[in-house]
């Protein structure tokens, strides 16, 4: 069984993780009459994985929290944990929820602009290893999503653990056919700090294109309601937004990657 190798800041957040396979026999039984739903969390840097392999707990902010019940918290390592970046590699189960202002949790930053905002706290048991991590090898981006237990210690992929197609990574090539210029996962800032992270961005001298590829989880109602505030702020900012739904980009990429050509085009156009 190949494990993860961490390197630098991350290995010591790594020493404290232990194998899938020594789950003790009391975190197998905890389960073993519900069913165990996993919640997949975005690790915004390794101290966060550190807190969560030492304290044992995890912060979600109060207004984002969950409704739906989940038993485990599996971690989304971003590309930030390079060279252990684009991954799933631990997971653990949850003991306990309670909730407590972000200056409770981190008394260190007192001067945070969160540090008055309440979070849910979700109490730890050991980080455990995944037998093989689960890659994000196209680099489509990861917001928090539920999996089943079983299917996440199975899944080799991002796609394979969310049962979902691949559709950014359609898009990418067939906009990279049509020999138009992009960057994908592209950061939006908010001052210092990171507001949204585009599917794919399309920047032109007089104008700025988001398209995105919307899965799933964009038609339920909490989804829709992000999707049009940041849809607002980003107009505010000058961007036009293309959204595409998966049957899109599945069924007829052709006509998506017309559309994104033309309103491109356009905007090359309103300059001149």
């Amino acid at each position: 069984m190949k494990k993860t190798i961490a390197s630098g800041r991350n290995r010591a957040a790594f020493a404290a993780v232990g194998a899938g396979s020594s789950a003790t026999g009391r975190n197998r039984a905890a389960g073993a009459s519900r069913e165990r739903t996993v919640l997949v969390a975005v690790l915004r840097r390794p101290r966060d994985l550190e807190i969560a392999a030492r304290l044992r707990w995890y912060r979600i902010p109060a207004g984002k929290a969950p409704r739906r019940r989940f038993t485990h918290l599996a971690f989304y390592q971003p590309a930030c944990f390079k060279p252990d970046g684009k991954r799933i590699a631990c997971y653990a189960a949850v003991t306990g929820r309670s909730t407590a202002r972000r200056i409770d949790l981190l008394p260190g930053e007192p001067g945070h602009p969160a540090a008055r905002e309440l979070y849910l706290k979700c109490g730890l048991g050991p980080l455990l290893r995944l037998p093989r991590p689960v890659l994000n090898p196209g680099g489509c981006r990861v917001s928090f999503g539920y999996a089943a237990l079983e299917r996440l210690r199975r899944a080799r992929d991002i796609h394979g653990l969310f049962n979902v197609l691949p559709v950014e990574n359609l898009m990418c090539g067939a906009l990279k056919a049509a020999g138009l210029e992009f960057r994908r996962e592209y950061a939006v800032m908010a001052g210092k700090r990171l507001k949204y992270r585009l599917d794919f961005a399309l920047l032109r001298v007089n104008g700025k294109l988001d398209v995105e590829c919307d899965g799933r989880g964009h038609a339920a109602p909490a989804g829709r309601v992000r999707d049009r505030e940041r849809d607002r702020w980003l107009r505010r900012k000058g961007w036009t937004i293309l959204r595409f739904r998966e049957a899109e980009v599945a069924g007829n990429l052709r006509a998506c990657v017309e559309k994104i050509s033309s309103a491109a085009a356009s905007l090359q156009e309103n300059r001149k």
